[in-house]
This record gives C-alpha cells, structure tokens and sequence, in this order.
C-alpha cells in the first residue's frame, strides 16, 4: 500500500475530505453572491494529548444539491461542518483556510469545499481533461476508506477548473460506464473559489451492511508543497496516514444487485490491409468488492504504449502497461518479479477476478492468444492483512508457449510490521519456486528489513536476494539470475513551509552480489540528492561507481530543472557522465513542454546516448489540442537511430454514449504506416 508521503509526492491528491456540511443561513447567502468579506475559519491547533480518532455524524440531505459549484443550496445549510483543516507533515500554520461541508442520502455522498485565498490571481487551473493530471493545478481531493480496512483508499480530485480524476481502489479502467461517474463543479469567488462533489454509492467498493468510512479530505494550492488536511494528522501517521483517517457514521449505503457491464467495439482498418472486426469487454461486480472480467478480442492497437529511455543499463528495463484489461485491479497484484503483464503481448480471451474483500485480497486470471506465438497464461493470488502492517500470501502461475517448455511458479510471502511513535519496523520475506520442463526446480528467496521515520529523519532499508541460476518465470520480470548477495539503502528527506527551499532529499546505497555458483558478479555505491526550490526551479547531483565483472563502472549525474510547478511548461536538462563497460560514456536527456494557447500544448524530449564510438539518438514530440473537456486531437513523433513514427489521433470519450477514437498511423510502430483506425465503443 502506498502511504500518503509517496501519494503526496507522486500524486499529491491522495487525500481528501470527508466532510460534513453546515452553514448558517447568512453564510449560504454570501456564498451564493461569490462575497465573503474574511476568512470564516482561524487556524485550528493542533489536539492536545494523545491521538483520538476524529468521528463524524453526517447530516441527511432532504433534497440533494444543484451541483455547480455554488453552494446556495438548502441541504448546506444543516450539513456536517467541518472545523477547519491542518498542514499535514507539519505543524507551521496555514496560509490560506479551507472549511468543507457533508451530508448523504440513501444513495449519494454530497461533499462541499470553500477554499478561502487571498491571491486568487495566482490559482493554477490547467489542465482540463477528465482524469488527466491534476496534481499541478489548485484541486480538493475526497478519500474514502469504504472497507474500514486502513490500507487502501479511494480518491476523488476536483481542480480549481472543475477537472475531475479519479483513482479507485485497486485501479480501474478509464471509461466512465466501466468504472463508474460521479460530478463536481467549481466556481470562482471573490475570496478563492468553491466546490460541490456528488460521489453515488455505486461507484465505491465497500461490503454489505457497512455503515462507516473512514475519510479524509485534502486541498492542495499548487503554490505550495505540503497540503492541507482533515482530519489532523498525528506525527506517527507522517509515512502511513491511513489509520489515522476520520470517520464518518450515519451512512445506509444500499446493496446493489450485480449489473453486468459491456463494452463491445467496432474497429475498422484502411490502408495496405483494410479490415473491419469488433471485440467485446465484460465487467461484473461477483460482489461490493469483487470484480469479474472477461475479455473477446480486446483491441490494443489504439493504446499507445510507453517509449522506453535509451540510459544504458545492463538489465531489462520495466515499461508500464496501459491496456485496460490489465490495468484494471493492477494495484491488487504482486510484484513485478511475480508477475509482469508485459510478458503477455497478445491476447484473444482472457477473464480476470480480482479485489480485496475486507482483509482478504483476491486475483486471478487467464488468457489465451493464437497471435504471434500461441501462448496460454494463468496467475492466482491471495494475500490476508493482519493488522495495518503486517500480511500473509500466496501465488501460483504458469504459462505454456509454443517453442517453450511450460513453466509452473508458486510464491509464499509474509510481512511483520509494527509502529514505536513516528518510526515504523517491517520485515518482509518471500519465497519463489520455479519449474520448467526439463530442467530441475530451482528458487528464489528474499528478505528485506525497513525503518521509516519520516520527513527530517533518517530512513533505511536492507535487503538479501539470491537466485538460483536454473530459475525461470516467463511471466515475471527477472533481471538478473545466478546471483546471491545484500543491498542498503540509507535516505533523508525533508518539507519546508518557509523560505527558499521547499523540499530536499539524500540517499546512500550500497550493494554487492556473487554468483551463487561461484565467483564475484557486481557491486555498487551511490549517492543521490535533490533540491526542490519554491521558484519552481530544482537541482540533482548523483554519483555510482562499481564493478559488473569483469567491468568497472563509474558515473555522475548532473540535473537541472525548471517550471517544476507548471503541469504544460516544465522542462529539464540532465548530463550522466563517466564509463561504462570500461569504455567511455555520456548519456544526455532534454525536455520541454510549451502551452502554446489555453487549448494546445506540446511537449518534446532529446535523449543522446555515447558509449566509446558508439552513439543512440531518441527525438520524441508530442501535441494536444483540447476542443473541450471530452474531445482531443492528439499526435506523437518519435524517432530512435533513424527510423521515424508518426501518428494522428482524434479521441471523444463521454459520460454516456458513444466513445470514438481515430488515429492516423500506427502509434506503437517503429515507422510511419499510412493507415486510418476508426473505432467505436458503446458501453451497455
């Protein structure tokens, strides 16, 4: 699970609010004029003594809001008021207050923000397209523990513009039929700017009879790094939040009879070989928290996959996969080491069930492919949480492919935590049996011990792996086998409310390995640190040096970067430098992006790579035009070592209805094709 420190920086969304919803009369009538003379709110202290969770009765709403943004409505005037948020990660006072506002009814959560700012003109409001990136805009975030289990959360993000994003616990596809659509509006006041959020009951995961969820709501002002948060957020909770999070009562969230969901496409092809097939997706709830799936000939062909760096390594790199089949649930999975969905290219059926029920976390699937090489694939998963740090699990996964003998893998895990005030201790082990025709089992095991304390201490993480060299899973990103040794990691970071710098961080590792059949195979020291100023600028300096027999290797990396706080203008430059493979090496990467108008946007990348006389170029440029806030024109560039791929697209994806996508060439080719892909998707 992902704790709030490593959500707030990847995503600062995380959190958000659950709040509750009341306001005097007087006060609906000044926000209803967009006037509010001065702060309502004063910054709260920080509760005395030791940490009691924060309960909340929600008020019911007779007649539910008028979701655009104002909120003048009558249930806002008797709803559960929130008293006022706090810094999170920190006890410096907050700049600008925010107050929010909840009432429910038998089927919705009705959620309100007022986010008082005296510099309304420096409000960030960017990006507008549903589920893009918010994280660098002004937004409000709602996150839902729905389970009770303190481990997982579901988020919902509303930006200043009134940009939705959403991130459902475990992950999901990103059609709104599919996953499920919720509303929100904001409005701009004379005093910052407002927010009204309904979230069904239908789209949350939560078990039947449930009548509580724990809740938190959080602001984030682009201008600054360490958000706003309710309930307060004890020091101990500063890596793992969740169990800190408040609770709201007074919920009757109905049982839903599962409903099957469909999404059938039509794909038609013109160009060298026209063609014209469909495809049909599934979606069932087996329960609240369970999720089926199957799938008849999915199309990957319009899901542009990510383009790899060029940075010299001597292992396999791991790409993300964004196919919705397996994104959905992905977070449920374990580890790339077990299961690495990239090792299955193609796909004619396959089902999938997966979710986390309670403490019990559950994944299955299968496929089958005639495609490339015919290939039959299966993985089973379960995992059980004991407490909010410690797990038990077990996998099992095979594969059949052509040309290959077959391969069986099983894992057991476990995990051991505990938390002594803001320092938390966990112990995780696992171990990993393979089997291959024809080839004698062989293992992998691994243990790691990790501390974490949070921002201004120190944090650690030491780990043992060792591989045995006949160990084989083809379905499992395994970089490296044969190999037996141990690694530490040693870290700082730290957040600043005031002054130049706003955030620093510093690393030392350490690692060293031997071949389990004898003899040295590679060690590794490095040193990393980061700047991040509050300008927007930001600073990198690393340093490695090592052995990967019978080499000797030594870099250092230099970074700047700037626009760190603009989600279309950012940019960066970075120079590694040394030797690789004995050999001299530089590896360059530039980037930019440029917003051109409110509507247009482009963004390129450089990457040079020299090892001796040896030399890889990578040009990568990208645009968007955004017509509204369910339609984009789109277009990628990317040229690696002279061969050059160019593609069009046209994307519509909407609350209900029909979703088009149009593309003109092939986004994932390696050269320009002169072909057009229509499709159509029509969930039911």
């Amino acid at each position: 699970m992902l704790s709030l420190l490593r959500l707030r920086s990847a995503a600062p969304a995380l959190f958000a609010c659950a709040c509750g919803l009341f306001a005097t009369p007087a006060l609906a009538n000044s926000l209803a004029e967009d006037t509010i003379a001065k702060p309502v709110i004063q910054n709260p202290a920080a509760p005395a003594g030791p940490w009691k969770k924060t309960v909340v009765q929600l008020s019911k709403a007779e007649k539910p809001p008028k979701i655009d943004g104002v909120l003048d409505d009558e249930c806002w005037k008797h709803a559960t008021h929130v008293e006022g948020f706090f810094r999170f990660q920190s006890n410096e006072p907050i700049h600008e207050q925010t107050e929010a506002w909840m009432c429910v009814d038998k089927t919705h959560l009705y959620v309100a923000f007022h986010c008082l700012d005296a510099h309304p003109d420096l409000i960030r409001e960017v990006e507008t397209q549903r589920e893009g990136n918010v994280n660098h805009d002004d937004f409000v975030c709602i996150a839902l523990d729905t389970q009770g289990n303190k481990r997982n959360v579901s988020q919902f993000n509303i930006s200043a513009r009134g940009t939705q994003q959403t991130q459902i616990e475990g992950g999901t596809a990103d059609n709104l039929t599919w996953a499920g659509d919720w509303t929100a509006a904001t409005k701009r006041t004379a005093d910052g700017w407002t927010a009204e959020i309904c979230i069904p009951f239908s789209v949350l995961r939560y078990a039947r009879g449930t009548r509580t969820f724990g809740v938190a709501l959080l602001r984030q002002l682009a201008r600054e790094t360490n958000p706003e948060i309710w309930p307060c957020i004890p020091s101990e909770g500063y890596n793992n939040p969740i169990p800190f999070l408040g609770e709201i009562t007074g919920l009757e969230p109905p049982y839903y009879a599962p409903r099957l969901v469909a999404l059938p496409y039509i794909l038609g092809t013109a160009g060298p070989n026209e063609s014209l097939r469909g495809g049909l997706d599934i979606k069932y709830p087996i329960s609240t928290t369970l999720t089926g799936l199957a799938t008849f000939h999915p199309d990957f062909q319009t899901i542009e996959d990510a383009v790899q760096n060029l940075s010299f390594s001597y292992t396999e790199k791991y790409v993300p996969d964004r196919r919705p089949f397996f994104v959905e649930g992905s977070n449920f999975l374990q580890d790339s080491f077990l299961f690495y969905s990239q090792r299955i290219p193609f796909v004619d059926e396959g089902a999938k069930v997966i979710g986390k029920q309670g403490p019990t976390t559950i994944a299955a699937l299968a496929t089958t492919s005639t495609q490339g090489t015919p290939q039959t694939s299966f993985l089973t998963s379960m995992t059980q949480d004991l407490g909010y740090y410690s797990q038990i699990g077990a996998a099992f996964l095979g594969n059949n492919s052509d040309g290959s003998p077959d391969n069986r893998v099983a894992r057991v895990s476990g995990q051991y935590g505990f938390a002594k005030g803001v320092r938390s201790y966990t112990v995780s082990a696992n171990a990993t049996e393979s089997w291959t025709a024809g080839t004698a089992p062989d293992h992998n095991a691994y243990v790691q011990l990790q501390t974490n304390a949070g921002p201004g201490q120190l944090n650690a993480t030491a780990a043992y792996t060792e591989t045995g060299k006949n160990f084989v899973n083809q379905l499992g990103l395994v970089p490296e086998v044969d190999l037996r040794g141990e690694s530490l990691y040693i870290n700082r970071f730290d957040n600043f409310d005031k002054g130049v710098l706003e955030s620093d961080s510093f690393g030392f590792g350490a690692s060293t390995y031997d071949h389990m059949t004898g003899g040295f195979f590679h060690d590794d020291v490095s040193v990393n640190s980061f700047w991040q100023m509050r300008s927007g600028l930001a600073y990198e300096i690393d340093a490695d040096a090592g052995k990967y027999y019978p080499f000797v290797d030594n870099t250092v990396t230099t970074a700047v970067y700037w626009n760190q706080k603009s989600l279309l203008q950012r940019g960066g430059i970075s120079f590694q430098f040394g030797h690789r493979e004995d050999q001299p090496y530089k590896f360059i990467s530039l980037n930019q992006g440029l917003s051109l108008s409110k509507r247009f946007s482009i963004n390129g990348s450089f990457n040079l790579e020299t090892l001796q006389h040896e030399q890889n170029t990578q040009t990568i440029l990208s645009g968007t035009y955004r017509l509204n806030d369910q339609e984009t024109f789109g277009g990628r560039l990317v040229q690696q070592n002279g061969s050059v791929d160019i593609y069009l697209s046209y994307g519509r994806r909407v609350r209900k209805g029909t979703d088009i996508f149009v593309l003109v060439g092939d986004p994932n080719s390696q050269h320009t094709k002169g072909v057009i892909i229509v499709k159509l998707v029509h969930p039911f």
